[in-house]
């Protein structure tokens, strides 16, 4: 049996990396796809026009004010779910955070300029907009915008505005078996564009290597075919899972795959629970 780890192997700004040994693929796709569709997190859902004589549509703001990124790490804790906040409207404070956006130019202004998300006046200071210079529309001289609207938590299966990631991806781990002996120049020339595989190849002794991040190993096989026949081979371990995220920046990325797993217990729960009432007995 393969031990079981979890090794960070690189974070940066919103990206997370981690190699994970000995968990099923099923286990760790389902918390690859949790924090897609189930990981809340907050984003605008009603917006109040009383006011738009700008050249965009109010449904156009509409979807781009929905679209702005907020900062939730302090939301989860402080608004209910989205499944407790179903039936409920604004300006209910349990459940929503009210925002405004209240801005206009004088008919004689020289110029006009771009509204941004750092416009926007929002009533929580915690629900912060994560990328200020997103902008929303832009006004011209004589022109005014009017708008009161509302947040809320909510999952990335109601629509991809509250999803937490940009990217989550799940890979089994290249392992390169090589030997040196066999590496012919026209091999390493085959290889040239994997650095690490050229590396090994120079170094005089049999090995095995394995392949870590977003590479892409279609050329490394092609050679492992032809130029490289005797050289090297390459396998895919399901063993070591290789688990790559990018946040949006709504959540820290290491939060986003901490609340995919607690998600993940809740249903196992849910589950584990619905089966005991039918009168299943543990084994």
């Amino acid at each position: 049996m393969v031990e079981r780890s979890v090794r960070v192997r690189e974070v940066r700004g919103s990206r997370l990396e981690l190699v994970i040994r000995g968990f099923s693929v099923a286990y760790v796709n389902a918390i690859r796809r949790l924090i897609l569709s189930d990981v809340p997190t907050m984003a605008v859902d009603f917006a109040y026009f009383y006011e738009n004589t700008t050249d965009v549509y109010d449904e156009m703001i509409a979807h781009r004010l929905g679209l702005v990124v907020l900062k939730s790490d302090e939301a989860l804790a402080k608004y209910a779910p989205p499944e407790a906040c179903r039936d409920s409207e604004p300006p209910n404070p349990k459940c929503f955070v009210e925002i405004f956006l209240n801005v206009s130019l004088d008919d004689d202004a020289p110029t006009g300029f771009y509204v941004k998300a750092s416009e926007l006046k929002i009533g929580d200071p915690d629900v912060t907009p994560v990328y200020p210079d997103t902008p929303i529309t832009y006004i011209a001289p004589g022109q005014r915008l009017h708008i009161v609207a509302y947040a809320r938590l909510g999952r990335g299966k109601e629509h991809a505005k509250w999803s937490p990631a940009s990217l989550s991806i799940l890979k089994y781990t290249p392992i390169v078996s090589y030997d040196p002996s066999k590496a012919t120049e026209e091999c390493l020339k085959c290889v040239s564009a994997y650095k690490d595989v050229v590396k090994a190849l120079k170094e005089g002794r049999p090995g095995v290597l394995e392949l870590y991040g977003l590479v892409n190993t279609g050329g490394l096989r092609y050679c492992a075919e032809t130029a490289c026949r005797d050289a090297i081979s390459i396998r895919y371990d399901p063993s070591i899972l290789q688990l790559v995220v990018e946040g949006t920046g709504a959540l820290r990325v290491e939060r986003i795959v901490y609340e995919a797993i607690k998600v993940l217990e809740d249903k196992i729960k849910t589950l584990r629970g619905a089966i005991m009432m039918l009168g299943v007995k543990r084994g």
